[in-house]
């Protein structure tokens, strides 16, 4: 199934919390910036003005862990009644609450193997079962040390279920920590073609090119401060719960050197 494609799309960390503790992320550390577990109901509000203001959206909930957020499943049954939801998640909650329950083109799941706490085995016969579901027909795999051994292995099981294992390159402070013997690797094993891998492995800069993130794409953090993308701090967009919220009128230039995600932004 052709995923349904929105105007406007925003990644949203619902929360910092997490029941997984991998040695690569330190997301699970960070606290809600004073606004912990904030009530379903003004995230609904929020939702709602932005329905009104930009139409059905394309959300990619993320956190932390989405699924420990304390009403996750009553915010996405609320939620896919306006906007399509793309859950960034590890799997780990009870995909039966919501599907079938919710159509494909409303619902999508951005699935992450994280082999430090879950075992392949059960992943992948959950990630069969919803591939209906799966974004893009893909499995997200941070190319860490400990795990790139067994990642060609995975990739061509999950290929053989016409889903594509896709290999995020271990980063930090805005820099690819890979060397270039698993970027190597990475490369082998990634679908992404052309540009979106280049940027993906810091190839290229992304400084100076116009980009759509801040104009048709934003972050909103858990305490609503909206930033342009992943690799913003600045809240340059303002809070979401302000009533004079909104995105930029026009795509600008980006002032960073490393894109590992979003690049779908950038004007080509």
């Amino acid at each position: 199934m052709k995923d349904h494609v929105a105007l406007y799309t925003f990644g949203w960390d619902l929360c910092y919390t997490c029941n997984y503790r991998c040695p690569y992320c330190g997301v699970w550390e960070r606290k809600n910036n004073g606004n912990p577990a904030l009530d379903a109901n003004q995230w609904l509000n929020v939702w709602n003005k932005i329905f009104d203001k930009y139409g059905s959206c394309r959300i990619y909930m993320s956190g932390g862990e989405p699924s420990t957020y304390p009403y996750f499943y009553d915010l996405v049954r609320e939620l896919t009644n306006k906007h399509i939801v793309d859950i960034c998640t590890n799997l780990s909650w009870d995909v039966d609450k919501i599907i079938p329950e919710i159509p494909g083109e409303k619902l999508k799941i951005s699935a992450t193997f994280h082999p430090s706490f879950a075992d392949f085995n059960i992943f992948f016969a959950k990630a069969v079962k919803i591939k209906a579901y799966l974004s893009n027909s893909q499995i997200f795999y941070v190319a860490y040390p400990g795990q790139i051994r067994e990642m060609p292995e995975r990739a061509l099981k999950f290929k053989m279920q016409r889903i594509n294992l896709i290999p995020l390159p271990l980063r930090g402070n805005q820099i690819v920590l890979n060397n270039e013997e698993e970027k190597k690797a990475i490369r082998k094993i990634s679908p992404y073609r052309g540009e979106k891998k280049d940027y993906q492995l810091q190839d290229i800069s992304p400084f100076g090119r116009l980009c759509h993130a801040g104009h048709y794409y934003g972050v909103i953090r858990a305490n609503g401060v909206v930033d342009r993308c992943g690799q913003y701090e600045n809240g340059s967009l303002g809070n979401v719960f302000d009533n004079n919220f909104e995105l930029f009128k026009e795509p600008l230039p980006c002032e960073k050197n490393y894109c590992p995600i979003e690049s779908q932004w950038i004007v080509q």
